[in-house]
């Protein structure tokens, strides 16, 4: 059985102030995905979860509105993307992250599968253009 104290020596000493160093700045990368098979869609999303502890965090839009999205992923081996892609679906000035497909569309970053998915949010800074965070971890590479 524990016993707790009664009286002012039950009073918690005042807590100290919090630290003078900034919070570290946050920002946010909205992605919009077309394609991918569900299983890949639960990794895609879990990764974005897990982002929201992160500096960088990622944020998943819808396709109503592509022009809100600064990366846009999609599926290069879905025939039903790629006709899209080449009727002109994708908006200009975005930065694209293609996935496999016979043949890589001009001006988009190319992975291969498989991908590494825990590392989506530092492909996704490279595709950009970024430097991604100094990390004591090593990249993951792809095959």
């Amino acid at each position: 059985m524990i016993i707790l104290p009664i009286g002012e020596d039950s009073v918690p000493a005042p807590l100290q102030p919090a630290s003078s160093r900034p919070a570290p700045l946050q920002s946010t990368v909205r992605l919009l995905v077309f394609g991918f098979s569900p299983a890949e869609r639960e990794l895609i999303q879990g990764i974005v979860a897990l982002s929201q502890r992160r500096s960088l965090r990622l944020q998943l839009i819808g396709g109503a509105d592509p022009e809100t999205a600064d990366v846009i992923l999609f599926d290069g081996a879905d025939a039903k993307v790629m006709k899209w892609v080449s009727r002109g679906g994708l908006p200009t000035g975005k930065t694209l992250v293609q996935v496999d497909g016979p043949q890589a569309l001009t001006g988009a970053t190319h992975l291969q599968r498989p991908v590494q998915w825990p590392s989506l949010p530092t492909l996704l800074l490279q595709a950009m253009g970024h430097e991604a965070p100094h990390s004591s971890r090593q990249p993951l590479s792809t095959f």
